[in-house]
């Protein structure tokens, strides 16, 4: 398991290191607009020590994306070091050095490469500035015809050269650079280029530590008993009926429920589910998903709602219009199902309390556990272990404070609290249900005149909404489309469910994406047009979503017949700063589509690491697949009726389609590719399944119209 050092862990072993503090980003571009002025990160570093290992302290986990592979080829580039000496490691306790734009230290929306760069490359073109200096000190020559490479500075006049160790004790006296001269787009031979990953000769041994692979001396191990209703508390609870049974060592009340403490995982869980406890009555009880969707579907017609945004007249060009279409769509909610469940062990001991947790959400632990347990922030330590998958459901906290509410119950004792696969499903966070109403309008020429889009469902992210209603984690993917749409208009009917929500990978634009592209084809076959004809003449020439599609359909041979018994769609969706057109292509086996092909082109700016776009958007396909075939959670008697993958199913691998993916380079500011993969493919798959039966599927997944 990777160590995390502390500030003052860190600081003490640099006595003899040169040690920078991470830099603040020069270029704008990886920055949203309305970030911050940083000034200089005074706990952020960048250190290379007297053996010439390079280590950087940042704050973005690793859950499979290759994000500190990508990391330490970007530092390794512009120091001019071996990038297989860098090490990547993260705080133990986040702090404003290591919080991003919206003030929190969290590994989302593809963050990791794209705001990050430039400080890298500004700190390590610092460091590398300064041992040059001192290498052209100790030689005797001028340091401009001195080179860094290979963890060496190089005078190649005389064929001398001096490892980066050994010019430390100079270059750790010398004044920080203040505007450090990055190498140019020449000299960056790595990024660009597939090395192996850092992560994987760990995990193919079975070396790599996990959240669920922690062990630590005298550790007991805990299962949670949760309220099926999610409102729900305790009502009664009877710690004799399971304290006598083979290792139980406790049980204890936790928020909607309570953890069986034991000597082994399995014993708690049986205890847990043999723990005679009831729950309090809601008025959510009876709840179904009829009654859900209901009642998120008297938000499309509500008087009132205010608009977020709004150009030209929409609803007096449509009322004018000759051709106007009108749809309504749904999407379900969704599960995260991470390979590994939930899974975190807590020490809680007077004055400090330390986690070992795969968790992308530092600073909400943080705040949950100072805000619910009263644990002041400087007493809290967070060992980050790899993620077994993470999608926006390792952001919060619970179980957390469940492992500390054990470890206080056994004086301090460790435990280890894993939440089992049905515990995950059934009492997790769910990507919200949606529902909207598109009404678009197109001309004679086949352009879109006018559009507007209402959205009903929950507000996820009340807390950050602006004036005008604008909730990014709702409406991202319609207040930022594509297309020239002269008269357009978004608004929010906002209806709150009685369900916990989370962050799904690629959050608002993996279903908005699903609405807009369908109904784009609904508009194009209204024109009597080629989708991919009709998306080119409705974007604005300079537009990024030109160039993606163009390639993707040139590697589908759009233009050419399909196959027989092939059928094909498009779609292209702009998120997290990359551009991703795809294809999808379906067949059919009587009623049942299945998806053999895909065929994608991003735009995610440069390209750190080919191979690593390549198989993110290979498993963002697949990770989308999944609900728009037959994924969903449902509700009855207030409570989710799925719990495993038996009846949650994910894509096997004799279903997975071949995904061939292809990269263009625009020369646009970097964008992610961790999420990015993911919006386009449900809208492509439906397309196809039009161009395969003549039905449009307004609704997911598939299987509720018997196509699956």
């Amino acid at each position: 398991m990777t160590v995390t050092p502390s500030r003052r862990t860190f600081l003490a072993g640099a006595a003899a290191a040169l040690t920078i503090p991470l830099a603040r980003p020069a270029v704008s571009q990886t920055l949203p607009p309305q970030a911050p002025e940083l000034e200089r990160w005074p706990d952020a570093f960048l250190q290379i020590d007297t053996d010439g290992r390079v280590t950087c302290v940042l704050p973005t986990c690793e859950m499979g994306q290759g994000t500190h592979t990508g990391q330490a080829m970007i530092l390794a580039e512009e120091l001019g070091a071996d990038w297989q000496s860098i090490q990547i490691v993260m705080p133990q306790q986040p702090s404003d050095p290591y919080r991003l734009p919206f003030g929190q230290m969290r590994s989302v929306g593809s963050y990791g490469i794209r705001f990050f760069h430039d400080p890298m490359r500004r700190s390590a073109a610092q460091m590398r500035m300064m041992l040059t200096q001192a290498a052209a000190t100790q030689l005797g020559v001028p340091k401009y015809d001195l080179v860094a490479r290979d963890g060496m500075i190089m005078h190649a006049d005389t064929n001398r050269a001096i490892p980066f160790a050994d010019l430390v004790p100079a270059a750790r006296l010398l004044p920080v650079p203040a505007e450090p001269k990055l190498r140019p787009e020449a000299e960056r031979t790595l990024t660009g280029t597939n090395v192996p990953r850092l992560d994987t000769p760990a995990k193919t041994r079975g070396e790599a530590v996990y959240a669920i692979d922690v062990s630590l001396p005298d550790m007991a191990y805990a299962a949670p008993r949760m309220a099926p209703v999610f409102s729900a508390e305790v009502e009664a609870m009877d710690e004799a009926s399971v304290i006598d049974m083979p290792g139980v060592l406790a049980v204890v009340p936790v928020p909607r429920g309570a953890v069986v403490v034991a000597d082994s995982w399995w014993q708690a869980r049986q205890a847990a589910d043999a723990l005679d406890i009831t729950f309090t009555a809601t008025e959510h009880d009876a709840l179904d998903e009829a009654t859900l969707n209901a009642r998120i579907a008297e938000g499309l017609d509500r008087a009132g709602v205010p608009m977020t945004l709004q150009r030209g007249d929409p609803l007096g060009t449509l009322d004018a219009a000759e051709t106007v279409i009108e749809a309504d769509y749904q999407v379900p909610m969704l599960a995260h199902a991470c390979m590994e469940p939930i899974t975190c062990t807590a020490q809680a001991t007077e004055g400090r309390t330390e986690l070992w947790a795969g968790t992308q959400g530092h600073d909400w632990k943080r705040m949950m556990l100072e805000r619910e347990l009263g644990i002041p922030s400087d007493e809290l330590f967070i060992n980050t272990t790899y993620l077994g998958g993470g999608f926006g459901r390792k952001t919060w906290h619970h179980d957390a404070a469940q492992a500390i509410l054990a470890s206080r119950a056994l004086g301090g004792r460790p435990v280890k609290v894993i939440w089992s696969r049905e515990d995950d499903t059934r009492f997790g966070m769910y990507r919200q249900t949606m529902q909207a109403r598109f009404r678009g309008s197109v001309d004679a020429e086949g352009r879109i005149t006018a559009m507007t889009v209402r959205v009903a469902g929950p507000q996820m992210g009340a807390a950050i909404v602006q004036e005008n209603n604008m909730d990014p984690f709702s409406l991202l993917g319609l207040v930022d489309q594509p297309y020239a749409v002269p008269n357009y208009a978004v608004d929010h009917a906002v209806v709150d469910i009685p369900v916990p929500l989370s962050a799904w990978r690629a959050i608002a634009t993996s279903f908005t994406g699903y609405w807009m592209e369908s109904f784009i084809d609904e508009l194009a076959e209204a024109a009597g047009m080629d989708p991919l004809a009709f998306r080119l003449l409705n974007l604005p020439s300079d537009s990024r979503a030109r160039p993606v599609l163009e390639r993707a359909a040139e590697m589908a041979d759009w233009n050419d017949p399909a196959p027989d018994s092939v059928h094909r769609g498009i779609s292209v969706v702009g998120s997290y700063g990359s551009m991703v057109a795809q294809v999808a292509e379906v067949t059919m086996a009587g009623d049942r589509v299945t998806v053999p092909r895909v065929f994608a082109a991003i735009d995610c700016g440069r390209a750190i690491h080919p191979g690593q776009v390549e198989t993110q958007i290979q498993g963002s396909v697949i990770d989308a697949l999944g609900p728009t075939l037959r994924a969903k959670i449902t509700l009855q008697d207030g409570a989710a009726v799925q719990s495993n993958y038996t009846d949650y199913p994910l894509i096997r691998i004799d279903e997975a389609p071949e995904v061939a993916v292809a990269i263009v380079e625009t020369g646009a500011p970097l964008g992610g590719v961790g999420e990015p993969g993911v919006p386009p493919l449900a809208g492509a798959v439906c397309n196809a399944v039009f161009a395969a039966t003549g039905r449009r599927i307004r609704s997911l997944p598939l299987s509720d119209h018997g196509l699956a």
